[in-house]
């Protein structure tokens, strides 16, 4: 069941999310965009098929539980942030996800160990936690967007990634 909760995000505030109840918990999925929008914990590892579920017991993603050591709070910006440049390429181009034809965008939070990035795979969305001096968690709405914005250009033009077609990419 797919239901609207208070995210306490690491970069911009409290923000509405949409979020699954899963069993006993709510999850991080929200079906309501394209084939839906999900975001994972890989527990400072890089394989993507031991990620986990965030959870919260009572749909209510407060700082009190989500900015902790581990920053998890990063992952409600994540989250947030695919939700909103979902609606932004929807309403503003009528595109439906990347590759406009409803792909379930997926964001993997905590890559690696102190990982200074950021990236689009050529499916999914990735986001280091940065190693707390050069940088944070970088799952802020910009970084967000330029990822998933790596994806629809991917879908949408003959771009080759080097020299002027990469700057191009980048630059989007």
């Amino acid at each position: 069941t797919l239901i609207s909760a208070n995210a306490a995000t690491r970069y911009s505030a409290t923000q509405i999310i949409e979020t699954t109840l899963n069993g006993a918990s709510y999850i991080l999925a929200d079906a309501s965009r394209g084939n839906g929008i999900e975001t994972f914990n890989l527990n400072k590892g890089t394989n993507y098929s031991a990620a986990t579920n965030f959870t919260d017991v009572d749909n209510n993603w407060t700082a009190a539980e989500f900015n902790n050591t581990n920053k998890d709070n990063a992952a409600l910006d994540a989250h947030w942030g695919a939700e909103k440049t979902y609606d932004y390429f929807f309403s503003t181009h009528g595109r439906n996800s990347y590759n406009n034809l409803g792909a379930t965008i997926s964001s993997y939070v905590h890559y690696s160990n102190a990982y200074n990035n950021a990236f689009w795979n050529g499916s999914v969305m990735t986001y280091g936690d940065g190693d707390g001096s050069t940088f944070s968690p970088l799952t802020e709405l910009d970084i967000v967007a330029h990822e998933l914005t790596h994806g629809v250009t991917n879908f949408s033009s003959n771009l080759v990634y080097s020299y002027q077609s990469g700057a191009l990419n980048e630059s989007f």
